[in-house]
């Protein structure tokens, strides 16, 4: 079994071609494994008279404040098209971090990246998580562009 870490945003076009650089490995899709990762940024506000306990409340309820992000369930969707298992975790903080500790935990053979359409300008340099995630990942990072269909 090939366990893949696919990072979703909330961008439904680039999580979508995250999937299409799955369908491309050479494996069938009963070999491959995806976890599914969004992250929710956290809340960072300075502490007022109520403390900073309100503030970790709501970092606490944001997947109930926020919802889970149509792009995530489009890939869940496709993934089930497919015939591709995979699992969700969601988390709070730093993308990077929740990256490499999710890729570390379950040991996953390759974390599959997408790449925002940039300027050029902005081409010169990745995304600053996606630019985190290759320099410090301790396994292979696979990164594609997001699909021209339109």
């Amino acid at each position: 079994m090939y366990h893949v870490l696919l990072p979703v945003d909330i961008e439904t076009d680039r999580a979508l071609s995250q999937v299409d650089i799955l369908e491309s490995l050479p494996a069938d899709a009963a070999e491959i494994e995806v976890t599914l990762l969004h992250v929710y940024e956290s809340v960072d506000a300075p502490a007022d008279e109520a403390g900073s306990s309100v503030i970790d409340e709501i970092n606490e309820s944001i997947e109930d404040l926020r919802g889970i992000p149509d792009s995530l369930e489009a890939v869940e969707a496709r993934l089930d098209e497919l015939g591709i298992s995979h699992d969700r975790e969601l988390h709070v903080g730093d993308a990077a971090d929740a990256i490499l500790a999710v890729a570390a935990d379950r040991d996953v053979d390759s974390i599959v990246l997408g790449m925002r359409e940039r300027s050029p300008v902005g081409k010169a340099l990745f995304g600053s998580v996606s630019q985190s995630v290759i320099l410090n990942a301790d396994r292979p990072v696979i990164v594609g562009k997001p699909s021209d269909d339109d």
